[in-house]
């Protein structure tokens, strides 16, 4: 049987859109010293944030960012000193994994693994130029789980795969401006421990897979609410 070729296969609409968040930035009429002027020492800000996810695991043997999914959620920063912020999500989350069909090369096989996550993630934040950068930790609640192939959704006992209910993530982003209001946000997550608790399993068809690991591009939409002036 002929090795799989494994590719970064980013879905063409995600490109697109990950290169409109940052065009929108040398649209945008913002300086970088307003950034933080709504927001002071001590004080709270609020938002929301919607977006899509595309996401692969790590060891599947699958290959590719080709699972998107929903991400969206609230969040609350606050300033801890000058140019340092900390803020603190809870989102929803729909990552996972999928292996497309090939017809062209002959193959017809398809696999997909949906995992649902509530996400607390724990970032700071820090401007250079005009770019506001943010690392952290991602503290990941295991939901659910779906899987299927061509013939449809896989009955719970017959799942391949099984995931620990709590998954540790490092988190790397940066924000790009759009108004005083609105922003765009890049990240990445990775899984910094394994997301499997049995070690390594045969996939019929497809092979061994062990050690996983969720990798995700996350693309959001945010918007912040300001307090209003006194």
């Amino acid at each position: 049987m002929p090795q799989r070729k494994k590719s970064f296969n980013l879905p063409k609409f995600i490109r697109i859109l990950f290169l409109s968040v940052f065009a929108l930035f040398f649209l945008s009429e913002n300086q970088a010293q307003d950034k933080n002027k709504d927001l002071n020492k001590g004080e709270f800000q609020a938002g929301l944030k919607l977006g899509v996810c595309t996401s692969q695991i790590y060891g599947d043997d699958f290959g590719g960012y080709n699972k998107v999914g929903l991400m969206a959620g609230p969040f609350v920063t606050t300033k801890i000193k000058e140019n340092l912020n900390l803020q603190i999500e809870l989102n929803y989350c729909n990552r996972g994994s999928r292996d497309p069909s090939d017809p062209k090369n002959g193959k017809f096989d398809t696999y997909r693994i949906s995992l649902n996550y509530v996400d607390i993630p724990v970032l700071l934040k820090f401007w250079i130029w005009k770019f506001e950068f943010e690392a952290g930790l991602n503290n990941g609640v295991f939901i659910s789980q779906r899987e299927s192939d061509k013939n449809g959704l896989i009955p719970q006992g017959q799942r391949i795969l099984k995931f620990t209910k709590y998954e540790l993530a490092a988190n790397l982003g940066v924000n790009v401006p759009i108004n005083d209001q609105w922003f765009g946000n890049a990240r990445f997550h990775y899984s910094m421990l394994p997301v499997n608790p049995g070690g390594l399993v045969f996939i019929p068809n497809y092979g061994l897979a062990g050690g996983l690991f969720n990798n995700a591009i996350m693309i959001s939409f945010n918007r912040r609410f300001r307090q209003k002036e006194k």
